[in-house]
């Protein structure tokens, strides 16, 4: 393929993911109700908003730069949606963390960024996103608890 086919295809890749997590939250919407359904909007949202709040924050400060790294937007903003969907079940979780590291790995071949500069990234936005998910679904299980 050509390096052009290629880019098109990793420009594709985030718009997928954005689709397939609004599919996940509608079929979500229907399966476990509106609470569970807002909060994982809620956490995505607060996702996105923390990844680029790290992303002006590179700007400003210029410590990826600083380290001769590259703050990758691309990681993180897949990182959002991929977290989302990995919070389905073991099986989508296995299917979109497959897909990110392909991504990963196009990345790398078309010179976007380094394994550093996606390794760091990641370290840096998934222990979030993981907490956010994970704090937004125990929440939402509690309170349903509390209530019957």
């Amino acid at each position: 393929m050509t390096y052009q086919q290629l880019d098109f295809i990793a420009d594709l890749y985030i718009p997928f993911l954005a689709l397939s997590t609004l599919c996940r939250l509608t079929w979500q919407l229907k399966i476990a109700g509106s609470r569970q359904t807002m909060a994982d909007l809620a956490t995505t949202v607060f996702g996105v908003i923390y990844i680029y709040a790290l992303m002006f924050l590179d700007q400003y400060a210029g410590a990826y730069g600083y380290f001769g790294l590259d703050y990758s937007t691309h990681t993180a903003l897949a990182l959002v949606f991929v977290t989302c969907l990995a919070f389905i079940n073991k099986k989508a979780a296995l299917v979109s963390s497959a897909s990110m590291v392909m991504y990963g790995l196009l990345m790398m071949y078309q010179n976007y960024h380094t394994l550093l500069d996606i390794l760091v990234t990641t370290v840096m936005v998934l222990p979030i996103l993981i907490w956010l998910k994970y704090r937004s679904s125990t929440k939402t299980l509690s309170n349903t608890l509390q209530r019957t």
